[in-house]
């Protein structure tokens, strides 16, 4: 479940608030200090210039990405991207895109029953396989889908992408020009995307009843936008499944309330497994990777495993995280059927054979008979002393007797 807190700026001092968790949330605006601002794992960002954020807030919007992991939605409108000064701010290189310079690149679209022209969205390539784009499972229909979806209400020219940057929606605007829609990108530990409309409340408006798309779409957006934040505490396992080997190595970023680095953290996993097994290991920082934290341990047994990775600093938690993982046994050679082949020389060159590639393959019939490896033997016998030879010889010769007594030779 994704809950959304919002802040609509009602007039130039007043904020209405949506969503809070109690009265003192957010009284003061928009957060000013990273343990206020970094409590969320997303931010969505609408028609809202960018001189509405003095430089602290601006700086933590940066950090609140790059440092804290979170997400970074901006859509467009009236007062955002270009036309809200956005190309001009300190956060250009967090932007998916380069924007345009000019302003004016903000427009409005009439109701096209009277005749006026008006812009569609369509799915780019890369949305093909994308969850956030993903309305219908078919992908051939689910192409067909957006091109059915009702035209836009506003669009604003969102730049050119960047070369990290991935467009997975575009619009075509009445002119004919195709404008890249929804662009998403990595930064820092985090992500950003741009939307690059406020108009997208018409695909609910005007689609037929039951029509979710308008739905599927947002919540599928919002998920991405947080779903990959890390709290104080993240802790992995390079494999969830253990195949034929218990060994794993259990590693746990760790940072601090600011999501500053924390190497001074007492870090543990406990760890419990099928049969009654438990486990309370001690992590150990890793070097040269301040907050980056490891323990090596073995699972006993086969079945799954839970993992409790918790991180304390002067007596005060930080923060813990939970993973799994599963031990398998007997299912090794099922995933590794690649050739190995310094192996396969090595044994070669133990037992007297040869590796052969297939450009030498047609060498192989010659050099079979020859071969010195030890699993050939090489048995020479007298042909004389076979007794098929014997019992030849001797038919031979009774042969010629009764040939000779038939006819009256002898």
């Amino acid at each position: 479940m994704v809950q959304i807190v919002s802040m609509v700026r009602t007039s130039e001092n007043k904020i209405y608030r949506q969503g809070i968790s109690d009265a003192k949330e957010l009284t003061d605006g928009y957060p000013s200090r990273a343990e206020d601002l970094f409590a969320y794992q997303g931010l969505i960002i609408g028609s809202v210039e960018a001189g509405y954020f003095t430089p602290v807030q601006r700086e933590l919007i940066r950090e609140f990405v790059d440092r804290r992991g979170g997400g970074l939605l901006l859509l467009g409108g009236q007062f955002s991207l270009a036309d809200g000064g956005w190309n001009a701010s300190n956060l250009t290189d967090l932007l998916p895109t380069t924007l345009p310079l000019q302003t004016g690149t903000f427009h409005r679209e009439a109701d096209p029953k009277t005749g006026t022209t008006h812009t569609t969205a369509e799915l780019a390539p890369a949305g093909v396989d994308s969850i956030i784009t993903r309305l219908v499972d078919d992908p051939a229909a689910n192409a067909a889908k957006w091109k059915q979806l009702p035209y836009l209400m506003d669009y604003e020219d969102p730049g050119t992408p960047k070369p990290g940057a991935t467009v997975l929606a575009d619009m075509i605007t009445p002119e004919g020009r195709k404008l890249p829609l929804l662009i998403t990108e990595n930064f820092g530990r985090g992500r950003t995307a741009i939307m690059a409309t406020g108009g997208s409340w018409r695909w609910q408006m005007s689609s037929p009843l039951g029509d979710t798309a308008h739905d599927l779409f947002w919540q599928q957006l919002l998920r991405w936008v947080v779903s990959d934040t890390p709290g104080h505490v993240a802790a992995s396992v390079p494999a969830q499944m253990l195949l034929d080997n218990g060994a794993v190595t259990v590693t746990a970023e760790v940072r601090d309330p600011q999501y500053n680095p924390a190497p001074d953290a007492k870090v543990e996993a406990h760890v419990l497994g099928p049969s009654g097994v438990s486990a309370l290991v001690e992590m150990t920082p890793v070097p040269d990777s301040p907050g980056q934290f490891q323990a090596a341990w073995s699972a006993p047994k086969t079945g799954s495993y839970l993992t409790e990775v918790t991180a304390l600093r002067g007596g005060k938690e930080l923060g813990r995280d939970v993973l799994t993982f599963q031990r398998v046994d007997g299912v090794a050679e099922n995933f590794h059927t690649e050739q190995n082949r310094a192996l396969l020389e090595h044994l070669a060159s133990q037992t007297g054979g040869q590796y052969w590639k297939p450009a030498d393959v047609g060498k192989l019939a010659t050099s079979i008979p020859f071969s010195e490896a030890g699993v050939t033997v090489r048995e020479t016998k007298d042909l004389w002393g076979l007794p098929l030879v014997f019992l030849v010889l001797v038919l031979l010769r009774f042969s010629e007797w009764w040939l000779r007594r038939k006819w009256g030779i002898v």
